[in-house]
């Protein structure tokens, strides 16, 4: 028989042992997947460690990549000394200023453009697998992400900001204060790039897209008009008068004019608060609607 409820005020009673509050038994917002009393977070963690593993064993084709990161961070160094090479003063500022610019853009690239597997996942399959695994499914993709991230981090990241001196440019931020607020505008910008890729995931679900055609929308409007590749101070068509409102613009440009000190920290990490937000919102109704054709999509 199915247990009887309790006494009012007591929660349900399971067999004769163990209570439940009535008030774990409330539905949440948008599901369980923002409810934090059900989120294993050891489980994540082992996950990301996974991720973090395999990653730093794929050998020389991690080396050949950032060997090719490199390449192409050095020839856009090289694009900005010949355009913006002047005799004054200011203009001696303005391309320091810019090379710190795409010198931290590509040393953190990847936190830049936060992008999960979980497209991979659909196309392949696997995304079958993750429904059944004991953590949510988005989560698993994130913790995935993250853990992929520290070898790259380790390997890539550090040895540019180190050796960037030897390149005649200087990774330090403006100011005590712009690094320090650089710190949780990086956060805030993978927190916008998650909540696209989950959104755009919801979408390619719903309309029929494939794997490719959201990644060819995600690089031709995200690179660009991000300002992760050219700072949207120097966009044409008057561009940058109105880019930096935009969602896009919190991935990349927000984080890099702090560290830069071009721009007011407290009115930046507002702008990508907000957008945050709406982007959560908006990925998550998405997500809550679209993931259960996910396997049959993906399948």
């Amino acid at each position: 028989m199915l247990p009887s409820p309790a006494a009012a005020g007591e929660g349900l009673r399971v067999g004769a042992v163990r209570r439940i509050p009535v008030a774990l038994a409330r539905p949440v917002p948008f599901g369980p997947m923002l409810d934090l009393r059900a989120i294993p977070l050891a489980r994540y963690r082992a996950s990301a460690w996974l991720a973090a593993t395999g990653a730093a064993g794929d050998g020389l084709y991690s080396v050949v990549r950032y060997v090719i990161r490199l390449v192409r961070l050095l020839v856009l160094l090289t694009i900005w000394r010949g355009t913006l090479d002047g005799d004054s003063p200011a203009d001696h500022a303005e391309l320091s200023r810019v090379l710190t610019y795409t010198l931290i853009a590509g040393a953190f690239a990847m936190q830049l453009d936060a992008m999960t597997d979980i497209g991979d996942a659909i196309r392949d399959g696997r995304i079958a697998t993750w429904f059944v695994a004991p953590v949510r499914v988005f989560g698993l993709a994130v913790a995935n992400t993250i853990g992929r991230w520290f070898p790259s981090l380790l390997g890539y990241t550090l040895p540019v900001l180190l050796l960037a001196p030897l390149a005649g440019v200087d990774p330090r931020p403006a100011s005590l204060g712009s690094g320090l607020a650089f710190i949780p505008s990086l956060g805030l910008a993978i927190a916008i790039g998650f909540a696209l890729d989950l959104l755009l995931v919801s979408l390619m679900a719903r309309t029929g897209w494939s794997l490719w055609d959201m990644r060819r929308l995600r690089v031709a409007f995200g690179t660009v008009l991000s300002g992760a590749i050219v700072p949207l101070a120097y966009m044409p068509w008057g561009l940058a008068d109105w880019l930096p409102w935009f969602p896009l613009a919190s991935m990349a440009s927000a984080p890099l004019r702090i560290w830069t000190g071009d721009g007011d920290p407290v009115h930046l990490v507002a702008g990508q608060v907000a957008w945050a937000t709406v982007g959560w919102v908006a990925a998550l109704a998405a997500w809550g609607t679209q993931r259960e054709r996910l396997v049959g999509y993906g399948g």
